[in-house]
């Protein structure tokens, strides 16, 4: 099992970090429509249009299972830490299927693996939660902006790089 693809979602259902990490056939679209405007463009999307497409369809499934009431149906009863913030399996999208997890504050981790479930999710959606609060508590980072930091794009990969190695 490998990570495909990471969102990270504000409360207002706006994008603060899209990542996609098995970039391997990557064609930017552009190019592959003929509508680049340069030649020489070096710049790439962090994450695909395809993968922004499965997240936001596995959005408006979080939604649904995490919205308001009856809502939440997918906590158990007197569940605390961790595994109150996991949702859990959301959708099924080719060979690849969509997690979700989201905070006290509101703030939706989605996460598209192939290769189905493993029991280690949690501990993944757990690190890559520490490290989003490390670079909340940042005093000069701005709360609901899109994360451009450098510092969290590696530790993510990381973090990410590590999980798919000992999936392997």
């Amino acid at each position: 099992m490998s990570v495909v693809s990471l969102a990270i979602v504000g409360k207002n259902n706006t994008p603060i970090y899209l990542r996609e990490f098995d970039n391997v056939d990557a064609i930017d679209e552009a190019e592959l429509f003929g509508l680049s405007l340069s030649t020489t463009s070096t710049v790439k999307q962090a994450c695909s249009v395809r993968q922004q497409f499965i997240l936001h369809a596995a959005l408006d499934k979080f939604e649904q299972l995490a919205g308001p009431p009856p809502a939440c149906a997918w906590r158990a009863p007197g569940v605390t830490g961790t595994d109150a913030m996991l949702v859990g399996f959301l959708c099924p999208v080719d060979d690849m299927r969509v997690y979700g997890y989201m905070t006290t504050t509101q703030i939706k981790f989605l996460l598209t693996v192939r290769d189905g479930y493993h029991e280690d999710i949690q501990k993944l959606f757990a690190k890559i939660h520490a490290i989003y609060v490390g670079h909340i508590l940042n005093p000069f980072s701005p709360l609901n902006a899109p994360i451009s930091s450098n510092r969290f794009d590696q530790q993510i990969q990381q973090t990410v790089n590590s999980y798919n190695e000992s999936m392997m």
